[in-house]
Formats: structure tokens, C-alpha cells, sequence
């Protein structure tokens, strides 16, 4: 029995290009020009609550939990209303992100919402929807929320 064997290639590693095609990869992934912050709440259902949270101008002012929520006085879920003002001069996506958790501190719900076509204008206020509609068992048991705002 013959064995054939080939010679190896050796091929120089240019761990320096491979670093800067990672780094160019990256930054074209994030955003240009995006915030975040984020802040706990206590959670009080079915008011409207003023809340402290901005990313430079743009502004989640308040939030009105829907416990649950009704359409034409039937019962439909659970959902939130975010209030967002755009005092700033440029145009804004927006991304809002909940996570509710009981007195023992256990995620109970969470959901998420943004603009999904076009921006918030200068000047401009937006309501948005945050629907808990899939984990709903214990959303009965909240005590406090999470909340981030996104802009890009």
C-alpha cells in the first residue's frame, strides 16, 4: 500500500487585517447615532404614571398600564401605553422594551414596540403600544417595571 502525501501550504496569518475587517464589521452593524437608557418603576395598574427617562432630547414621558385591557367592554389582554416626546431638532426611531417582575423580583412579563415605519418628528409626541399577550399567568402579581427607551 502507497501512501500519496501532499505537500502543505503554509499561509501567512494577518492577525492585524482580520482585527480591522472585525472592528469595520461592527461598526456598520450599530446604529449610527443611537441611545439608550433604562430605569425601575413601582408598578401601579390602570393610571397614567410620569416617568424620569430620556436619551438626550427624546423623552418617555409617561405610561399607563392596561390591567387588563378591554375593546368595546370585553376583556383583551394586557398592554401599555408609552407616551413619547421628540424635543429635540433631528428625526427619531424609536424602541421601547418592558420587563415586569413580582415583589420577589421574578420576571412576570415583558414586551417591546418602536417605530416601525418612519420616524418621530421634532417636536412631535407618540403613543406607543406595548402588548403582553403570550406570558400573562402572573402579570397580576406585578410590583414593579423595567423600562428602556431606544432611540436611533
Amino acid at each position: 500500500m502507497r501512501i500519496v502525501t501532499r505537500p502543505s501550504v503554509v499561509r501567512r496569518r494577518r492577525p492585524m487585517a482580520a482585527a480591522i475587517l472585525c472592528a469595520l464589521a461592527l461598526t456598520a452593524m450599530a446604529p449610527a447615532g443611537a441611545g439608550t437608557n433604562s430605569a425601575l418603576y413601582r408598578f401601579e395598574g390602570n393610571r397614567w404614571l410620569s416617568l424620569d427617562l430620556a436619551v438626550e432630547d427624546i423623552r418617555a414621558d409617561t405610561i399607563k398600564f392596561e390591567w387588563p385591557s378591554t375593546v368595546l367592554g370585553i376583556k383583551s389582554g394586557y398592554k401599555a401605553t408609552v407616551k413619547v416626546v421628540n424635543g429635540s431638532t433631528r428625526q427619531a426611531s424609536i424602541g421601547i422594551a418592558i420587563a415586569i417582575y413580582d415583589a420577589e423580583k421574578r420576571l412576570v412579563g415583558a414586551g417591546t414596540t418602536g417605530t416601525k415605519l418612519g420616524t418621530l418628528s421634532p417636536g412631535d409626541t407618540a403613543e406607543f403600544s406595548v402588548d403582553f399577550g403570550s406570558v400573562t399567568a402572573r402579570l397580576t402579581t406585578a410590583t414593579q417595571f423595567h423600562i428602556a427607551l431606544e432611540t436611533r
